[in-house]
């Protein structure tokens, strides 16, 4: 796909025939058995490999008369590189498994793919039609129609619908595109963990927070990580859970933080409990029974709550505080912590809230406080989901490590436990 000057984010994702050189020279160690391997000459496998050292200014070979060996750092691009051409494979096999292409082979398909396919998919997908594609990655309209339309041919799937806003990606079409960005994404920590080994840490990390328990919770965290580490740069994505979790599923965050499911909807992730907080009931600091020593169910039941949405865990300890009697009147259902905030500084409503939760509006202002109530409920178990057999590169593990010694520890606080046992 022919780009000029794209707006989009430097990442590491050469040319996969390039790429495929590499691999090849990399298990043969040799540049002219791969050279046959491929049915390519030498010199074009020697250029694939010197382009690839230029874009990671380092040595991917020690060569030597007996062969071409890989370096430390052309060992972390070749098992990231092997991951990637995994990832490519598996999504193929998914995509072709029941289709008119069923007969193609599968691995000769692979090879064809190109790079600028792939980005092509992936612009469509992100921007939901080729002319927004175009324009966001300052591409020719025609370019993208090319190099889109040569996949679904080379595949021979349909990966493309009309809709309203124009051609975008189907089912098929989205689902692949999901794939190719977490097979994108290898690439780039490989890059990062090379980068990594030159110099201080550095890198990219990608995040997402629940906008209830895991937003403020993971802020904290960041800034003190962020301090420490000045060079790596994060970005902290909030949404529902089940946003966050397909985007950790497709490989576009490499995090998700906060409230965890036990178990997981999915079985491709897994979770991590980092600690356990106590839920308390929150009202403003002029609440008619903010400060007094006895509180009777039937004082919360007069009252007005905001609750989370019926799937939420919050609303089902909400549901058990009334079990057996009328539930008070529900002003609102919300995930957004900040109309939280504002409802209940603004009149006498009340609201389950974690103790970090509560820490965060003292931070901002402390217009609220937490009634002398005690909940017979279990604590919200805090922590980190990631994908199953996910290999972290040195910034993903030095962070997830970092949320583990922290975060155990300022958690266990809050509920007077002992940390508990990770899952790593």
């Amino acid at each position: 796909m022919a780009k000029k000057n794209s707006r989009k984010p430097n990442v590491f994702f050469p040319s996969l025939t390039q790429l495929r050189a590499f691999s090849e020279a990399a298990r043969l160690d040799s540049i002219s058995r791969a050279s046959q391997e491929l049915r390519r000459s030498q010199s074009a496998i020697t250029q694939a490999i010197q382009s690839l050292e230029a874009q990671l200014g380092v040595a991917l070979f020690a060569r030597t008369s007996t062969g071409s060996y890989l370096t430390d750092m052309g060992r972390i691009l070749q098992k990231r590189a092997d991951s990637c051409f995994a990832k490519i494979d598996s999504a193929l096999q998914e995509l072709l498994q029941d289709g008119s292409s069923a007969q193609k082979s599968r691995s000769s398909v692979g090879r064809r793919i190109t790079r600028s396919q792939v980005l092509a998919l992936i612009a469509v997908d992100e921007h939901r039609s080729f002319a927004r594609a175009a324009h966001s990655y300052e591409a020719s309209l025609s370019a993208l129609h090319r190099s889109a339309r040569s996949l679904e041919q080379q595949i021979g799937r349909k990966l493309f619908k009309n809709s309203a806003q124009g051609v975008t990606t189907n089912e098929a079409g989205a689902k692949f595109s999901n794939h190719m960005l977490s097979a994108m994404r290898e690439l780039e920590w490989a890059k990062e963990e090379i980068r990594t080994g030159k110099t201080a840490l550095s890198g990219r990390l990608l995040v997402g927070a629940l906008m209830m328990a895991g937003s403020h919770y993971t802020a904290v965290e960041l800034s003190q990580f962020t301090r420490q580490y000045p060079d790596v740069r994060t970005s902290l994505i909030n949404g529902t859970y089940d946003y966050l979790l397909t985007k950790l599923r497709n490989g576009s965050i490499d995090f998700l933080v906060g409230l965890l499911k036990n178990p997981p909807p999915t079985d491709d992730v897994v979770e991590e409990s980092l600690g356990n907080e106590a839920y308390v009931i929150a009202v403003r600091r002029r609440h008619p029974l903010a400060g007094r020593k006895k509180i009777a169910v039937s004082d919360l039941r007069s009252s007005e709550w905001i609750v989370g949405h019926s799937a939420a865990a919050r609303r089902g300890i909400f549901e058990d505080l009334f079990r057996g009697g009328l539930l008070p009147r529900v002003t609102l259902e919300t995930h957004s912590l900040a109309a939280i905030f504002l409802l209940l500084a603004d009149g006498n409503r009340m609201a389950l809230l974690t103790r970090s939760e509560l820490a965060l509006d003292q931070r901002l202002g402390n217009h609220l406080t937490a009634l002398n109530y005690v909940l017979n409920e279990p604590f919200a178990a805090i922590g980190v989901t990631v994908r199953k057999n996910w290999e972290p590169n040195q910034v993903q593990r030095t962070f997830l490590d970092f949320l583990r010694s922290r975060g155990r520890a300022r958690l266990s606080q809050s509920c007077g436990t002992a940390p508990p046992d990770g899952l790593s």
